[in-house]
Parts: structure tokens; C-alpha cells; sequence
């Protein structure tokens, strides 16, 4: 779904503007679309639409409806834009783009080719836009002129080059020693990975309070967090080192302070998220709900607020009807939400009444299974809700 918005964007301009169209398109499509929440609400939203049709769907088309899911979006979404904008020409050619782009998902060399296109995207807008402007001008010196400056626009955000350019990475060195924190917060990437390596300390701790850190406690981290592209070793470095031991996790709720110093919703999702680790093994232990009390406290999270988020996890770690939902699923509370809803799929395939009927079943087992198919569907419907709550 990655490159939505640049598809979508490109094919707009294209149309409207010719060939500078097609650029700009691409460069809006990447900052307004593909690199925002945006790409992640079409995704849920899609989702939602795919559940809510499952749930309705009688089996005879249900069955037909499975084989094309997970399949037919880019398709669909190609033809139409290609349609719209080029005739059968553009129906064809978006027809078979989307396919490739969007709907073979299990191939590796399109995934390879996504991942690669969304990293050059990332790593090289500055010397893109340079680019675009030049050519959007007609003008060989300005395109030249654009690319040479946003090759150095692209250095300076992404803090690499430049230190060994200018020759300060001593000072540098000194000075992440001094404050590791203060230097990097004038970047938004710096600043993540700065986010990230705290509360992969703190996390580790969490872990480690209540007994050797599960493979659970792991997965929830993992989970949790968008590690940024290149920091995986520099990450999970760190949370090797802090699990060694429960103690010493004051210093990265200190780093967490300066990060999060005046934005209450951040504050609230570093408690929330070390509370998600906490019970990922089953339940909030007394170690481990001592280090969250002093870190929310560190932090300076308003006791209130502490307060609602802990009785919140005191209750869903103790809730016995969601473990009871999982256990209709055949699932462990950790399965991941496609995990989740792809055992959803395949029991509504083997329970729908339907398919029984079909098949000549007798009435008993009919009626049983519109029962099994109602609680099976419930309890989807009371797992994914309980996850969005979270």
C-alpha cells in the first residue's frame, strides 16, 4: 500500500499537467500520503470494509469473495483512475500497474522493489524536489543548481555526511557524552531514534522485573515500535544490554523527560506502551508496576491520568471473557491482528451454515452451526474492538 499516494498523485498530474505534473504528483503524493497517517487510515478504513462485508456476505458468494481478497485492490483502483484519466488506454495500462504495485503481495521481488523505491523516496526527496523545480522551468542550470543543493539539504537531514565533512565528529562525540538529547531534538529523525532507544531501555527493564524477559515481552515491543530504517542493530543493542537487569532504568526515564517535556499525549503513550509490554506475558506484577509508578513520576505524568491508564491495564490483564474469545479463535493473546483475522477467515470458511446446508447436512447441525458462526463472530468483533481500545 506503501506508494499509494505518489501512484495516485503521478497519474492526476500527468493528466492535468503533462510530464512536470507527473513529478510534482509523485513528490506531493510521498510528503502528503505515503509518508502520513493518511496511508495508515485508507489501510484501516479498507479493513473495516472488508470485515463488514465478510459479516454479510451469504457463503455461495462469500467463498468466490475469498479467493479474490487481498488480491483485487490495486486492480480496481488502477483501472478506474486509469480510466478516468486516459480511456481504455489508461484502464489497461493501471489495470496491470495496480496488480503489480499493490496486489501481489507475496512476491518477494515486489516487496524488495517497494521497500527499495520508499527508502530512495525517504533518503532523496531534497535532491528530487531540486530536480522537479528545474525541469518544471525548463532549465538545465536550475535543475543542475537544484540537485547539487538538495544533495546537501539531503546530508544535513540526515546527519551523516556532513559530520565527517566539516570534521566534528569529535565534538560531536564529547557533546552527545554531556547531553545526548538536547543536540539531536532539532531533528525529527534524530529525535525518534532517540525516542526509540529510551524506551527500548525502559522497556527492557520493565521486562526484566518480574523474571527473564519473554519471547511475548519481545514480540509486544517489536510491535509497538517503527524501528527506523538502519537503527535495528543500534536498538536492539541496547535492549540486550538494559535486560541484563531490572535496575538503572532511571536514566532512560530522565532521556524520556526531555523528549516528552510539555506534550501530555506523548507522556500518556510512554506509560501506555510499557504497561502493553507489562501484561503481554498475562498480567501487571508488582516490580513491574514499582518501575512504571517511578517512571510516570520521572516523567511527570499527572497522577490522575496515571491512574485511568493503570486501573485500564489492572482490568484487561485480569478480564477473563477476552481470554475466553481467544480461546474460541484457537489463538494466544499475542497473535498479531492478521494472525487474528486470517483464523477469523479460515473458521467462517469450515463453520458457515451455508456450506453445511450445501452439503446436505441435516437441521441439527445447521442450527449448530449458526450458533458456532455467531460466536465466532463475536468473538472477532470482541477481540479487534478490545485492540482498538488499547
Amino acid at each position: 500500500m506503501a506508494p499509494l499516494g505518489k501512484f495516485t498523485f503521478a497519474v492526476i498530474g500527468l493528466r492535468l499537467f503533462g510530464a512536470s505534473g507527473f513529478f510534482w504528483g509523485m513528490f506531493l503524493g510521498h510528503l502528503l500520503v505515503d509518508r502520513t497517517l493518511v496511508i495508515k487510515w485508507i489501510e484501516t478504513s479498507l479493513n473495516n470494509l472488508d470485515d463488514n462485508i465478510r459479516l454479510l456476505l451469504p457463503y455461495a458468494f462469500y467463498k468466490y469473495y475469498s479467493r479474490l481478497d487481498d488480491r483485487l485492490f490495486g486492480k480496481v483502483w488502477g483501472s478506474l483512475l486509469g480510466a478516468a484519466a486516459f480511456g481504455w488506454g489508461g484502464f489497461i495500462l493501471l489495470f496491470i500497474l495496480g496488480h503489480i504495485l499493490f496486489d501481489v503481495r507475496n512476491s518477494a521481488y515486489v516487496r524488495d522493489f517497494k521497500k527499495g523505491f520508499e527508502h530512495f523516496w525517504n533518503r532523496h526527496w531534497g535532491k528530487i524536489l531540486g530536480g522537479i523545480i528545474g525541469f518544471s522551468l525548463h532549465s538545465r542550470i536550475i535543475l543542475f543548481s537544484g540537485v547539487i543543493i538538495g544533495f546537501f539539504a539531503d546530508l544535513y537531514r540526515l546527519e551523516g555526511s556532513w559530520k565527517s565533512k566539516f570534521k566534528i565528529n569529535a565534538l560531536l562525540s564529547f557533546w552527545s557524552r554531556i547531553n545526548p538529547l538536547k543536540l539531536a531534538l532539532h531533528s525529527k529523525e534524530a529525535r525518534k531514534v532517540s525516542f526509540i532507544s529510551s524506551m527500548a531501555g525502559l522497556a527492557a527493564k520493565v521486562a526484566k522485573a518480574d523474571g527473564p524477559v519473554s519471547e511475548n515481552e519481545i514480540r509486544a515491543f517489536k510491535k509497538l515500535f517503527d524501528i527506523p530504517e538502519g537503527k535495528t542493530s543500534h536498538i536492539a543493542r541496547i535492549f540486550n544490554e538494559a535486560k541484563q537487569d531490572a535496575d538503572g532504568f532511571e536514566r532512560f526515564a530522565w532521556q524520556i523527560k526531555l523528549i516528552t517535556a510539555g506534550n501530555l499525549s506523548l507522556q500518556e503513550s510512554v506509560v501506555e506502551n510499557l504497561f502493553k509490554i507489562a501484561v503481554a506475558d498475562g498480567t501487571v506484577l508488582d516490580p513491574e508496576m514499582k518501575i512504571i509508578c517511578r517512571i510516570a513520576e520521572i516523567i511527570e505524568l499527572p497522577q490522575g491520568n496515571f491512574e485511568a491508564i493503570r486501573r485500564n491495564y489492572e482490568i484487561r490483564a485480569s478480564n477473563s471473557a477476552i481470554n475466553d474469545f481467544y480461546r474460541i479463535l484457537g489463538l494466544v493473546c499475542t497473535a498479531s491482528d492478521c494472525e487474528v483475522k486470517a483464523r477469523w477467515k479460515e473458521l467462517i470458511n469450515e463453520f458457515h451454515p451455508d456450506r453445511a446446508q450445501a452439503n446436505g447436512a441435516s437441521a441439527e447441525i445447521i442450527e449448530a452451526y449458526t450458533l458456532k458462526m455467531a460466536e465466532i463472530n463475536n468473538a472477532y468483533q470482541a477481540i479487534m474492538k478490545s485492540r482498538k481500545a488499547a
